[in-house]
């Protein structure tokens, strides 16, 4: 009866404070193994700060800056016309569309989306995708539908005629693109704006 006392009493509670301290020896031997990979990459840390700094910079560069939404979606129907003449693209309409329910804009920002129909041939509509994705603006196609025009052969009463292709394809695009929110336009918008309020 005693050496069951002893053990209900004194091995059983050293054992689990044993096990105990061997569970909080392999955690801190994790945050030691992690605080030492911190330390050797110190070294290397203003380098990847610096290179977030100039990507961020970079992409900064390529966002509309306007001291409003009506004045940035002209910028942007700018730009997109001038694409497409360079690309024989024949734009029917720009339209602006009220961003996607449940998406919220990258800080900093405010998402412009338009929906923009046209026509040309085939390889007039991806020149005119290619000019946006790889133009000076940062302009992301959310969208796209293309339908190829075809004209019905005059018959003689004959309903059957096949429909012939044109070679000129119809298309709408939904395109975003984003109008810088904190930069310095942006700050004096709101100072505008609290001297209107006063």
């Amino acid at each position: 009866m005693v050496s069951a006392g002893v053990i209900l009493f004194g091995v059983r509670p050293i054992y689990g404070d044993l096990t105990d301290a061997r569970e909080r020896l392999a955690a801190e031997r994790g945050v030691l193994a992690r605080e030492i990979q911190l330390i050797e990459s110190a070294a290397v840390l203003p380098k990847h700060i610096e290179e977030a700094l100039r990507k961020t910079a970079a992409v900064d560069l390529r966002l509309l800056e306007a001291p409003s939404r009506i004045l940035a979606e002209g910028q942007l129907t700018d730009l997109l016309e001038s694409s497409a003449v360079l690309s024989r693209v024949l734009l029917r309409e720009i339209e602006s569309i009220a961003p996607a329910r449940g998406t919220e804009p990258p800080p900093g920002t405010e998402t412009l989306r338009l929906s923009v129909s046209g026509e040309s041939d085939l390889e007039g509509v991806l020149t005119f995708l290619d000019t946006m994705e790889s133009g000076l603006l940062l302009v992301r196609v959310t969208g796209l539908a293309l339908e190829p025009v075809l004209a019905r052969p005059e018959t003689d009463g004959d309903s059957q005629a096949e429909p012939i292709p044109t070679g000129v394809v119809e298309f709408q695009l939904i395109i975003e693109s984003y109008l810088k929110t904190d930069g310095p336009v942006a700050q004096v918008q709101l100072v505008r704006e609290g001297e209107e309020n006063t």
